[in-house]
């Protein structure tokens, strides 16, 4: 049994094995994104104006009062 046949003349290479004659193209190296990074996680109630994290915060209304019999 002979090793695959590899093929360059097309920009992916094609691999022709003895046992199958179709053709199975490979898949192209692995190349990271130009910017793969996120920027730091931050707490957005530490780095936020005080007058407007409270007004953000939300206040329940008040509860109706039950008498019971």
């Amino acid at each position: 049994m002979e090793g695959p046949e590899i093929s360059s003349s097309t920009p992916t290479a094609t691999i022709k094995t003895s046992n199958n004659d179709a053709f199975k193209p490979q898949k192209p190296l692995f190349r990271p994104a130009q910017d793969d990074t996120k920027p730091p996680l931050k707490d957005p109630i530490l780095r936020s104006d005080p007058i407007e994290t409270e007004e953000a915060v939300l206040k329940l209304p008040p509860f109706p009062f039950c008498k019971s019999k």
